[in-house]
């Protein structure tokens, strides 16, 4: 491995580190990871694999892959204009699950691929009540990049039942990194979409540029804010560039907040800070 290889891998493993170490305070859940053949905790001899058909009706083992032709029609978490095509052939190699309360009902969420051509992946985020009939009480695909998961925790509590769950999508390559996090609510059996925040991080020979999420909760017991902050530092790395510009070493810190609307029934953020991050962001992909 070349000294080059090393500091971009060594900067991309860094960037990836800094994702998961500090992006919430800790929740009272832990994320698993079984094997569809696994039986679901309590749940009468119900597996996984039991739930996961009711994703993909048809998944069968195929080597040491689960593999299906269809996958049961669902909305995008973020709206239409986010839905893509599932996977011709959704093939499930791992899957996680989080355990909601104390009643039995979990979530699992479920990377299926990409579709040929497609931008992003077909990630399932699904509610289950495998005591219930029927067993799927709602589910959508969460995907906003190539690749889905749990974050570390998993959950944020909101007060009153009522959870914050917490996605990660992302791609990267040897210079950037491009995170989508997704907050999403789960409130009386249901599924939707407080918001996605995108950050991206960058390093050239001169320079690396990174950007870090954190999400934590604050205020009123019954319908906790959600505090977002997002921290971007930029160093120089000291090599010789030849010609390419230095840029002063520098840091900030951009912050939203989200706070419930009774009105609307839903979280509103103050103002259009993380939309104008996006927004620079995208100018320099």
């Amino acid at each position: 491995m070349s000294a080059k290889t090393r500091s971009l891998f060594a900067w991309l493993s860094a960037v990836l580190a800094a994702l998961w170490l500090g992006l919430a305070s800790a929740s009272a859940a832990e994320v698993a990871f079984p094997a569809p053949g696994d039986a679901v905790p309590g749940a009468g001899g119900i597996t996984y694999l039991d739930l996961l058909r009711e994703i993909v009706p048809d998944l069968e083992l195929s080597g040491s892959v689960y593999r299906g032709t269809r996958v049961v029609r669902l909305r995008h978490i973020a709206g239409p204009e986010y839905e893509s095509e599932p996977p011709d052939e959704p093939a499930v190699a791992t899957f996680s699950v989080f355990p909601l309360d104390g009643r039995g009902r979990v979530l699992l969420l479920v990377d299926l691929g990409m579709a040929r051509d497609a931008a992003q992946g077909y990630a399932v985020l699904a509610l289950f009540d495998p005591a219930a009939t029927p067993r799927l009480l709602d589910a959508a695909d969460v995907a906003f990049d190539r690749m889905t998961w749990f974050l570390d925790p998993a959950s944020l509590d909101l007060g009153a039942g009522r959870l914050a769950i917490l996605t990660m999508s992302m791609h990267a390559n040897s210079s950037q990194a491009y995170v989508s996090n997704g907050i999403i609510l789960f409130d009386a059996d249901r599924l939707s979409l407080i918001d996605s925040v995108f950050t991206f991080s960058d390093k050239s020979c001169a320079f690396e540029r990174s950007q870090q999420a954190g999400i934590e909760t604050a205020g009123a017991a019954e319908r906790a804010e959600i505090v977002v902050t997002v921290t971007e530092r930029t160093v120089a790395t000291g090599a010789d560039c030849g010609g390419e510009a230095v840029p002063e070493p520098s840091g900030r810190t951009i912050r939203a907040v989200y706070a419930w609307d009774a009105a609307e029934s839903r979280y509103r953020v103050d103002g259009d800070a993380l939309q104008q991050l996006a927004s620079e962001n995208a100018e320099r992909f």
